[in-house]
């Protein structure tokens, strides 16, 4: 995801991402759960990040332990300059707040398009690897676990970025056009590799972020594509020398969306035992979620989506619980959230509790989408401050930790009082 003022296509690629989620959402989904408000609420408490190992967990021993995490959104992944779409430069300070607020795992999205020199070496800048370096130390500094991947270089919509793309300049699909990209693909990402080899358990490679042709149906011949692209990460990772032939790798089906993964997502074979991750998104329902055009969310609140709530989240969630978590393949939810709208900030805790609770009782790992965006409506994700590091919605921050540390049932989250 991503926040520009000047993207001419933002209007066009959401609508045609509702319709798509709206067709994707005809299947009856498990009878509704019971929804409560309690009486003696749970308390939030930090949750304890795992100290960093030296590789002998397996990824589904590492993930159960790491419970939440929190994007660098809009910052290394921004095009044009870590500072471009409004965010101040990274700190430590900032990742010291990160780990306060409760975090114990940072997503550090990265664009390396700009950065890279011509076909066929595809040389990426130095001074680049040196400041994607510096802020994954940041983050080890913090204690956090991070990860880093390929983010806009497979971005729709954005000329002269989106480089990792599923059709030629002609709109075609073509085994021409796929050996050029898979070629790039495997020379940005063996340099990556290659750069970060000695790095400890604590950084992560995933391979890419929302790769994907429209959000309609998909072609199969891009899942297969996006299936291939993965396997090609894994072997390239797991001979690039040090520590990489046991990191932690994460791979996400095609464009991270649940549906599309249940249906097509291949896990790669790996040298390496036990050491995979799939990764999916979610920003359902996108109207009230992503784009604030909805106000309220919950099956009993007024002016809801008509699809996408309590029973909706949960049966997705439990349908990745049983074909990845409880098969030994953790899952990680690389980007959610639901955008602030002023005035109907208890709807926000409601669905910010319920979805993050949904989430880690079934084993998977949410990780919250901050891109910085303040004020209120579409796109306005920021949690914590990037300026001065505070927490700038406690109350959202405060039900999320309780999600993610205290033992209780979803029909015990309590009920968004009534927007005024």
């Amino acid at each position: 995801m991503k926040l520009t003022a000047d993207c001419a296509s933002t209007t066009a690629f959401f609508a045609s991402a509702c319709l798509a989620l709206l067709a994707s959402s005809c299947l009856t989904p498990p009878a509704a759960r019971g929804i409560g408000k309690p009486s003696d609420p749970p308390q939030a408490t930090a949750p304890v990040a795992p100290s960093f190992g030296d590789f002998t967990r397996t990824s589904p021993e590492l993930f159960a332990k790491l419970r939440l995490g929190w994007n660098l959104g809009n910052s290394l992944d921004v095009p044009n300059g870590e500072t471009a779409w409004g965010n101040p430069r990274a700190t430590p300070e900032l990742f010291a707040a990160i780990a306060k607020a409760g975090f114990a795992l940072v997503r550090i999205p990265v664009t390396w398009a700009q950065r890279l020199g011509p076909a066929p070496s595809y040389v990426i800048d130095q001074s680049w690897l040196e400041r994607v370096e510096e802020v994954v130390g940041y983050a080890r500094a913090a204690g956090l676990y991070s990860i880093i991947n390929l983010h806009h270089d497979g971005a729709d919509g954005m000329r002269g970025v989106g480089w990792l793309s599923l059709k030629d300049a002609n709109g075609k699909t073509t085994e021409e056009n796929n050996a050029v990209v898979r070629a790039q693909f495997v020379a940005v990402w063996t340099q990556i590799a290659k750069y970060f080899a000695n790095q400890g358990e604590e950084l992560m490679f995933e391979s890419m972020n929302e790769v994907h042709d429209g959000y309609g149906k998909a072609d199969p011949r891009h899942i297969e594509i996006v299936n291939d692209l993965n396997q090609a990460f894994v072997n390239l990772v797991r001979a690039s020398g040090g520590n990489n032939s046991k990191r932690h790798l994460i791979v996400p089906g095609y464009n991270t969306n649940i549906d599309e993964t249940l249906k097509g997502f291949k896990l790669p074979t790996d040298s390496a035992k036990n050491r995979l991750i799939l990764s999916v998104h979610c920003y359902d329902p996108y109207l009230y979620a992503l784009m604030g055009q909805t106000h309220t969310w919950g099956r009993a609140s007024p002016g809801r989506d008509d699809w996408g709530q309590e029973d909706y989240i949960v049966a997705q969630f439990d349908k990745l619980k049983s074909r990845y978590v409880d098969q030994g393949v953790p899952v990680v939810v690389g980007e959610y959230g639901a955008t602030h709208q002023e005035g109907y900030e208890d709807y926000r805790r409601y669905y910010m509790e319920y979805v993050t609770k949904a989430a880690v009782d079934r084993g998977l790992v949410p990780v919250y989408w901050d891109n910085g965006g303040g004020g209120s409506g579409g796109e306005s994700f920021a949690l914590i401050d990037r300026n001065n590091h505070g927490v700038l919605h406690p109350k959202v921050m405060e039900a999320m930790l309780r999600a993610a540390t205290s033992s209780y049932s979803l029909k015990d989250i309590a009920l968004p009082a009534p927007a005024k």
